[in-house]
């Protein structure tokens, strides 16, 4: 009956009321211990890791004189194969006039050049090429400048780099992108956001039309496409109302949680539908995951606060202690499995095994990259499709 059904969900919230606790808690202990045990560094895993997730790479750039004539001669493209760097290349000096520098750059002895990219690969480029030198000022300088600008322009967001043809549109070169606190290298690859600032360099005549190429509008970068917001919510809505039966006595939905969550995976995937674009600003989406978990907070406190004290015995307890006991061991087991026997990064294991946003901010904040954010969306939507099936078959079984 609606009765009993309501008062089955009375007791689930109190339940997760009584368990929610330990298991960040007992998450929390088992990254610690892990982390002691296995003696991770972060850094140095960051370091290695960086070409397969874009992490914050704290850039800086520096001129450098081309001295080396074994790096001459080659194409840009040919010559960074044989390289490790994650760096990119910005203006070029040659025979005392200026330009930008493509992949089609072939460089010679005497060339300065304008190199972006973290510390440690800088210092190898100008090991291997030359020398570090400040970069003259020739009649060229005032021809070129580097800016900063916001991408605002739906048309051009959810678009790689390569694909605008900005070096043949206005002669530019994007070198580095920021998306919120993240710095990272610009590549022909990467994909535009709304409310990305990119840095470029380009001819002073171009900047014009470069900022209403892109839109540069704050204002505009962080508004919400209502179009697509409804569409993907509303799709979210009914695939969690569709009924999947696995058998005769066992079938489940994936809620109002899941549906919109399976949804906005695939459409963040797809990014694109013609001049539709699907994914959300990123000033937008953290004001919608800070929104969504305060509602998370205030619907267990309404639901289980009046039932919680008087639910209190002995029993309760056990809950407590059992929640902790798993959590601390199925993240130990995951932790050491994954970087001993599958060699994952650390840092993205701590994402996967934080069932919760707490663990996920405490993994970040040890991680000081964003490593574990990546493991957290890989796992997450798996994780809770699993526990609906799951919680669905014991409940089938036990009662």
């Amino acid at each position: 009956s609606e009765t009993v059904a309501q008062s089955l969900a009375n007791e689930a919230v109190i339940g997760y009321s009584f368990a929610y606790p330990m298991g960040v808690i007992g998450g929390m202990i088992a990254i610690v211990w892990a982390q002691k045990w296995l003696k991770i560094d972060y850094a140095e895993e960051a370091k290695r890791w960086r070409k397969d997730y874009p992490l914050d790479e704290r850039l800086s750039s520096c001129a450098v004189e081309i001295t080396n004539p074994e790096v001459c001669d080659k194409e840009l493209r040919d010559l960074m194969n044989g390289y490790d760097w994650n760096v990119n290349f910005g203006r070029i000096l040659k025979e005392g006039r200026l330009g930008l520098i493509n992949w089609s750059t072939r460089f010679e002895v005497g060339d300065k050049i304008i190199v972006v990219g973290n510390a440690e690969d800088l210092e190898e480029v100008i090991e291997e090429f030359g020398k570090r030198v400040k970069m003259p000022h020739t009649e060229d300088s005032r021809s070129y400048d580097a800016r900063s600008i916001f991408v605002s322009n739906p048309n051009v967001a959810g678009n790689t780099i390569a694909s605008l043809n900005l070096d043949e549109r206005f002669n530019a070169v994007i070198t580095r992108i920021r998306r919120g606190d993240v710095e990272m290298l610009a590549k022909g690859d990467t994909v535009l956001e709304l409310g990305d600032r990119i840095r470029f360099m380009a001819r002073r005549r171009d900047l014009k039309d470069l900022s209403s190429f892109f839109g540069d509008s704050y204002h505009q970068s962080s508004r919400i496409n209502l179009f697509s917001f409804g569409i993907g919510m509303g799709l979210g809505l009914i695939l969690g109302n569709v009924q999947f039966d696995l058998g005769p006595t066992l079938s489940f939905k994936l809620g109002y949680a899941g549906g919109p969550l399976i949804v906005g995976l695939i459409l963040g995937g797809i990014r694109k539908t013609g001049k539709v674009l699907w994914t959300l600003p990123y000033s937008a989406n953290v004001t919608l995951q800070q929104i969504g978990l305060i509602l998370l907070l205030a619907t267990l406190g309404i639901r289980s606060g009046g039932a919680l004290v008087a639910s209190l015995s002995m029993d309760s307890l056990w809950i407590v202690i059992a929640s902790g006991i798993i959590s601390l061991s199925t993240a130990l087991t995951i932790l050491f499995f994954g970087y001993r026997i599958l060699k994952r990064p650390f840092g993205l294991l701590m994402g996967m095994v934080a069932n919760q946003p707490a663990i996920l901010d405490f993994g970040i904040e040890k991680a000081n990259n964003r490593l574990p954010m990546y493991g957290f969306t890989v796992m997450f939507p798996i994780a809770l499709i699993l526990k609906i099936v799951i919680a669905q078959i014991l409940f089938i079984v036990l009662s």
